[in-house]
């Protein structure tokens, strides 16, 4: 599959996916629907950021939704309350691997760690 993100396109595999974050950005007058999907594991591991204003982001999304365990309501998970971030581990390979990496990611950029729904 590929990933276009900002920087650029990645062709992934779904083996690859060990983890997916769903989120909102705050835009003031809407909010950005975002993903981070993890490729990878351990010292190897990537992030690679999306969001619904990107080309193809509804097609990945679709292809994502294969993967087992995958929350297909998501979008119902994040999008209420407006304005609110919502973090929620939507695809996890291995059980607290999402949640590590979403806290790591949180305390490094000096935000406190919130409730994360899983």
């Amino acid at each position: 599959m590929a990933i276009v993100t900002p920087k650029g396109t990645d062709i992934v595999s779904l083996d690859e996916v060990s983890a997916v974050i769903s989120y909102k950005i705050d835009e003031l007058t809407t909010d950005l629907i975002c993903c981070d999907i993890v490729i990878g594991s351990g010292e190897a591991e990537q992030i690679r950021t999306i969001h619904e204003e990107l080309p193809g982001f509804d097609n990945l999304m679709a292809r994502l939704e294969a993967l087992p365990g995958f929350n297909r309501k998501w979008r119902d998970a994040i999008i209420l309350p407006a304005f609110a971030e919502n973090r929620t581990i939507i695809y996890q390979r291995r059980a607290n691997a999402a949640r590590r990496i979403l806290e790591n990611t949180l305390r490094s950029s000096g935000h406190a760690l919130p409730h994360i729904t899983a």
